[in-house]
């Protein structure tokens, strides 16, 4: 009986692992299709706005590819049947803001990276855009997974539950 419970437990265990794992792929991939998603529609509503200001431009596409880097996160990790509404918004704004920042930073990178010479880069700024988006909101929603995980386990030690 002590043996298929730990044979139990195991299989639980690897189970466990298996759904995180691919929840976060799942997270990322989303999260990196739907910033650069997002970098489109940005990129039209530029074009179409008539608006000719490269700051303005930069800022679209940010804020374009962090709303859409933060959906993909969420999508992944929702749980419609125990989460409060309160905890989704709340959740999506702190992606949106991790994955501005993500996105800010990669597009930094990415525009002051030095090419070697006569060498043209092989990237665009925007695709670091969309890939730090999609690792800023990712960073985000581990962050609150691992917060929300580690007060559920000070609640069930205290007795609270």
């Amino acid at each position: 009986m002590l043996k298929a419970t730990r044979s139990t437990d195991r299989s639980d265990l690897l189970r466990g692992a298996a759904i995180t794992g691919g929840r976060a792929l799942l997270s990322f991939g989303l999260a990196l299709v739907l910033s650069m998603v997002g970098l489109a529609i940005a990129w039209g509503l530029f074009v179409f706005s008539s608006s000719s200001d490269r700051t303005v431009f930069m800022v679209m596409n940010t804020v374009g590819a962090a709303i859409g880097a933060s959906f993909g996160a969420n999508i992944a990790w929702i749980k419609l049947d125990r989460q409060q509404r309160l905890a989704l918004v709340l959740a999506l704004l702190l992606c949106v803001a991790g994955a501005a920042i993500g996105g800010l930073l990669g597009y930094q990178y990415a525009a002051n990276r030095e090419v070697e010479c006569c060498a043209e880069p092989q990237t665009t700024p925007f695709m670091f855009t969309a890939f730090g988006a999609a690792i800023g909101s990712n960073v985000v929603i581990y962050l609150g997974i691992a917060v929300s995980s580690a007060a559920r386990m000070f609640r069930l030690r205290k007795g609270v539950a």
